[in-house]
Parts: C-alpha cells; structure tokens; sequence
C-alpha cells in the first residue's frame, strides 16, 4: 500500500476498519492486530488482482446472500482467521461489502499510525541506488517524526526529478511539471 497516516480512516470505511482494530485488540494471542493486517492485505492483493470479483464486490446486482456464499469459499481456501470470515459476512449482510478495499486501506493506515510508520511512493525517472533510496527515507522520516517506508516506481514520462507521493500529500519536482510550469508562464505573457 503506497497511502499512509489519516488518508484513509475517515468516513465508514475508516469506522468499519476501527472497528474491527477494536476487536483485534481486545484478543490475547500476542501480534493478534499485526496477523488481521496481514489477512487483510492478503484478502486486497486478491481482490486487486481478479477484475471479476472486484466487479462482483462493487456490483448491486447480486445479493448479499451470494456475495457472502462467494467471499466464504474464497477466505475458507486463503485460510483467514474466524474474526476476518466474520467480519466480511457482516460487511456482506449489512450490503457494504464494496467498502471492504477502502476498510482494508484504513486498517492498514491506522496500524501504521499506532507503530509510528508510513509508505510513501517515490517515482523517479530512471531506477535509483539502495544508498539514494535509504536517503530519501531518512529525510522524510525526519521530517514527519515517522518511520517511512519507500515504493520506488520508476516513471521515465517524467523526464527527470523525482516525485514523492505519502497519503495526501505530495512533492513534485520533476522535469515534466516544470517544463509545464514554464509553457504556461510564456502562453500567459
């Protein structure tokens, strides 16, 4: 996930995903919060993955009935704990299940908020170093009292510079957007 910090626990998904990190807490098996993270990322990846269930989960057209029936074969195959299998079935009962993508954001960003940490998505024009990389890390670490975590992407369309997407906010200096910058300046004059 490249989105981070209070993005994403905002508005009912972000209360379904508070929610359940309740419920997740109150459970005693050590790293109990950290294993529901992770079946939830997994239950994403899949989603993200097949255009057909995404479509089936977002669709008004099929009952709750057979989105449940279709989301309890696939969690009973992927092995989630009963909490998740739970969960999905009231998501699916109460017709909100085309909120699961954005519940699964908001678990995972609230998560990052309780350990102090962050992604953030750096696209550069050509591949950068590990050294650079680690860098870059450092500094915006540094500046948002967090510890961040970098998805390069390399995007050559940009010509040069870099751009550095964390949640909401982004920093974007490259070449592409100064070179627009400068056009619209002189169409201007």
């Amino acid at each position: 996930m490249d989105q981070s910090t209070e993005d994403y626990v905002v508005g009912l998904p972000g209360r379904y995903a508070l929610s359940l990190f309740e419920l997740a807490q109150e459970e005693d098996e050590k790293d109990f919060v950290e294993k529901i993270d992770q079946e939830l990322l997994t239950v994403g990846d899949i989603i993200n993955s097949n255009n057909d269930l995404s479509a089936l989960i977002k669709s008004p057209i099929f009952s709750s009935t057979e989105q449940l029936s279709l989301m309890t074969d696939i969690l009973k195959k992927i092995g989630v704990s009963p909490m998740i299998n739970n969960f999905i079935g009231v998501l699916c009962e109460n017709r909100r299940l085309s909120l699961l993508p954005n519940v699964i954001r908001a678990f995972h960003a609230h998560l990052l908020v309780i350990n102090k940490k962050a992604t953030a998505k750096l696209i550069t024009a050509k591949p950068i170093s590990d050294k650079q990389k680690g860098q870059i890390e450092k500094i915006l670490s540094d500046h948002f009292d967090l510890e961040v975590d970098i998805n390069v992407e390399v995007n050559e369309e940009i010509l040069g510079g870099l751009i550095v997407q964390m949640g909401s906010k982004m920093i974007d200096s490259s070449l592409l957007t100064r070179l627009k910058s400068i056009k619209n300046v002189m169409n201007e004059a």
